[in-house]
């Protein structure tokens, strides 16, 4: 091994010492400032239960992420900065341009997170496990995050048994916003030469409002020469271009309404993996997806309505062309009303639809009643009840339920603590992909019941948050790729054995020290009996600190460190690994402009996600942006 090797092994060692070393410090750094103020934050919390509901009345560990932090990683992208929070890992974050990452929320395969824009969902259950791009999303356009952590399938459906995450767009203000960005950047294989300017993307967001229609538009490119998938000498490229447009009014002063398009097109190389050879396949990926949002008020409530539709066609060119084509339509419609400061509650109905075009034409729907109650009881006892109905037209009726009781109180005139927990069914049916798939799909797959339990606390300050979460979840029968078999020489879906059960700790510690430096710390500990993680690593950590090197100019260090863990082939063991990122922003007034240099992978290390296929090693990426009010 050489010098080089050995001094960067210690920097990282260091790093991973100093961090927690802070925290001890800011324990003492911010004793003085807590005892002059009794502002706890108690943010506005929507997702778990659909009311505006204060962080304090909630019963679930909710992240929520606001624009300014999202503005800080834009040069990082959102999987990065979602998994610098606690329980999430986007897996694949770190891979090639073009790689689909996958989200997990506590140890929960991607097909158990469902994803929201507005409130509609977009979760594709024709994709291999629901897949959605979220590195695709213009960040400029984005307003906020807000992820819910355990079974939310009670108010949300199918697919949310670990998690949700909805995210919210900019509202269109009066006057016209124009944000342009364009960034440069190196793309290569850990132990690798820093490649020329080789990916990048660039974009632009129009918002404001005319003759009372608010507009939103949004063009965003994304790009890459490419490096090869598998270790090799050839590259792939990668292009990707996204078109948004929204619109928003009122009909009258009670009833608004929301329309949005979107558009996705891709292009890129890939390699072929069956087996893992060098050769420049191609495909082609065509989305448009409509949505309608509109809400009627009326005296003491609200009648909504979420819906999306969605068309996907995919492409990949081998030896022979293999087209895939997919329409989904979801419909939620739901009626909010707050009988008084105390009680709220919703019943909803919910429609969803999708079919492929594969082989041939298979077409699946649900069809769902849901009620969800929410009670605030003035001594600080908190109760968010759910019931809902399934009907499956593979896998005909399912009840889904979720008791979710919490107690907030004040400790003392500094701190306030919550004790939450709950207990929650949750129904996946498989999706189109798994079911119906021609080379690996099984059309007798079975459903998987989860049944979730967690239990936790977190106490709270006007400047840190400590929180404890211990969950249990019990799948039965998961679904898994199972091995080969007679005319599946590749493997095929299939229905484990025997109950699967997770389990597991997560810890999260926020705070200033120095009075200025916001730092995140957090670890996850995740096991399972009678079955593996693939992928998911029992130990995590993940910390985040925002250093303010003056008013206009702020340095990011964020780091995570993945644990030993299985691959997806169920058989390899992956070692750990630790990764360091570095952003430098700098905001600049008259104009507006936003410089940011990003420095992913500072010590190149060496690690695998997928065996045999290449990360990316050490990265840089510049980037610009500027707002014109």
């Amino acid at each position: 091994m050489s010098l080089y090797y050995y001094i960067m092994k210690s920097v990282n060692a260091l790093l991973w010492v100093v961090m927690p070393f802070c925290a001890l410090l800011a324990q003492n750094q911010t004793v003085d400032s807590l005892a002059v103020s009794t502002n706890f934050l108690d943010e506005v919390v929507v997702t778990d239960s659909r009311f505006a509901l204060k962080r304090s009345q909630s019963g679930k560990t909710i992240v929520k992420i606001k624009s300014e932090e999202i503005q800080r990683f834009s040069g990082l992208g959102l999987g990065v900065l979602m998994s610098s929070h606690l329980g999430i890992d986007v897996i694949a974050k770190n891979m090639y341009s073009g790689q689909n990452p996958t989200v997990s929320i506590r140890g929960g395969r991607n097909r158990q997170v469902l994803i929201l824009i507005n409130g509609v969902r977009v979760s594709d259950p024709s994709r291999i496990d629901n897949d959605f791009d979220i590195n695709a999303l213009n960040i400029e356009m984005i307003e906020s995050i807000e992820i819910v952590k355990g079974a939310a399938s009670s108010l949300y459906g199918s697919s949310a048994a670990t998690g949700v995450i909805n995210i919210t767009t900019k509202k269109p203000k009066d006057a016209i916003t124009l944000i342009a960005k364009k960034t440069w950047g190196t793309e290569q294989a850990s132990d690798q030469p820093l490649n020329s300017v080789s990916s990048g993307n660039h974009s632009i967001f129009i918002s404001g409002t005319e003759g009372g229609i608010g507009v939103n538009l949004a063009y965003a490119e994304r790009y890459s020469n490419g490096m090869s998938a598998v270790v090799g000498e050839e590259n792939d490229p990668f292009n990707k271009v996204n078109l948004n447009v929204g619109l928003s009014g009122q009909f009258t002063s009670k009833f608004n309404w929301n329309l949005g398009w979107n558009s996705d097109e891709v292009n890129a190389d890939f390699d072929n993996s069956f087996p893992i050879e060098q050769a420049d396949y191609k495909y082609t990926t065509e989305l448009d997806r409509f949505s309608l949002n509109t809400k009627y008020d009326y005296e003491g409530g609200s009648l909504n309505l979420n819906a999306g539709y969605q068309t996907n066609i995919r492409e990949f060119q081998y030896s022979y062309l293999l087209t895939y084509e997919s329409d989904n339509l979801n419909i939620d419609v739901f009626n909010k009303y707050i009988f008084n400061n105390n009680f709220y509650t919703i019943v909803g109905f919910q429609y969803q639809k999708g079919t492929m075009k594969a082989d041939y034409d298979p077409e699946v729907s649900q069809s769902d009643v849901y009620l969800n109650s929410v009670y605030l009881d003035p001594s600080g006892l908190n109760l968010n009840l759910g019931l809902r109905y399934n009907h499956h037209s593979a896998y005909d009726g399912h009840w889904i339920y979720s008791l979710n009781p919490s107690f907030s109180f004040d400790v003392n005139a500094d701190y306030q603590m919550k004790i939450l927990t709950s207990y929650s069914k949750a129904f996946i049916a498989p999706g189109l992909y798994q079911l119906y798939d021609p080379s690996y799909g099984n059309n007798e797959l079975k459903p998987e019941n989860n049944l979730s339990f967690e239990f936790g606390t977190e106490i709270r300050s006007n400047q840190n948050t400590l929180s404890a979460v211990y969950f249990n979840r019990k799948e039965d029968p998961t679904l898994i790729f199972g091995p080969s078999i007679e005319g599946y020489p590749y493997g095929r879906y299939a229905n484990s054995d025997q109950e699967i059960k997770y389990r597991g700790l997560e810890l999260a510690y926020d705070f200033l020290f120095f009075e200025s430096v916001k730092t995140r710390l957090n670890y996850i500990f995740t096991e399972t009996t009678d079955g593996d993680l693939r992928s998911i690593p029992k130990h995590a950590i993940a910390g985040v600190m925002d250093l303010p090197l003056s008013e206009s100019t702020h340095l990011n260090l964020v780091g995570q460190y993945t644990g030993e863990r299985i691959a997806n082939d169920a058989v390899t063991e992956l070692e750990a690994y630790s990764i360091f990122t570095l952003q430098l922003n700098r905001q600049l007034q008259n104009p507006n402009i936003n410089l940011f240099l990003s420095v992913f992978n500072v010590f190149d290390a060496e690690y695998v996600i997928i065996p045999q296929y290449a990360s990316r090693g050490r990265t840089i990426l510049a980037g610009i942006s500027l707002q014109l009010d």
